[in-house]
């Protein structure tokens, strides 16, 4: 697997976005370059596979109205997310291990506007409330991450795992990581 990098531009005619968008969110914290930021007049931020998927999320996420405080949130329990399914599974990665054939199926879902859960195959996990700004300074250490049992888990209107029962938002990672231009 090898680190490809990206320029903005780059990123920008791959997604078919606007660039200010793409800036937009680097400026807000929503995406962070994994090769670094812009330090000053006339440097670049260079980004990786990861933020062209995160690029991906975040643009979807915005047509359907979602603030950018709580795509912050989705994205960066994602990267936690990505991290304790490493340790478990190594070498996964994302967007790389979600664009082979057998690729498991990630799925984020927002419950009731309230929570973050993922699905990783069957297994439900659940991420944090979805209220809570990682950016915040009042944030302490990273989300819990646990599978969650049968037994926490109520019926839902909506027919899913974590229980909905007003609203329900899923989002499928590994068919945004396959459908992206990394290639």
């Amino acid at each position: 697997m090898t680190q490809q990098s990206f320029t903005l531009t780059e990123i920008a005619r791959r997604l078919g976005a606007e660039q200010h968008r793409l800036i937009h969110l680097c400026e807000k914290d929503v995406v962070l370059p994994d090769f670094g930021g812009a330090a000053g007049r006339g440097s670049s931020r260079r980004f990786s596979g990861r933020n062209l998927l995160e690029f991906s999320i975040a643009l979807r996420l915005r047509k359907l109205q979602l603030p950018l405080a709580s795509i912050r949130g989705i994205l960066y329990v994602l990267r936690e997310f990505e991290a304790k399914v490493a340790k478990k599974i190594p070498g996964f990665a994302l967007p790389d291990s979600l664009r082979e054939a057998s690729a498991p199926e990630l799925r984020i879902i927002v419950s009731d506007g309230e929570a973050i859960y993922f699905t990783l195959e069957t297994k439900l996990f659940y991420g944090m409330p979805l209220l809570l700004d990682p950016a915040s300074p009042s944030t302490s250490g990273s989300p819990k991450l646990r599978p969650v049992t049968p037994a926490k888990r109520r019926a839902g209107r909506f027919g899913g795992p974590e229980s909905s029962q007003f609203m329900r938002l899923e989002i499928s990672v590994t068919e945004i990581a396959k459908a992206l231009p990394l290639d």
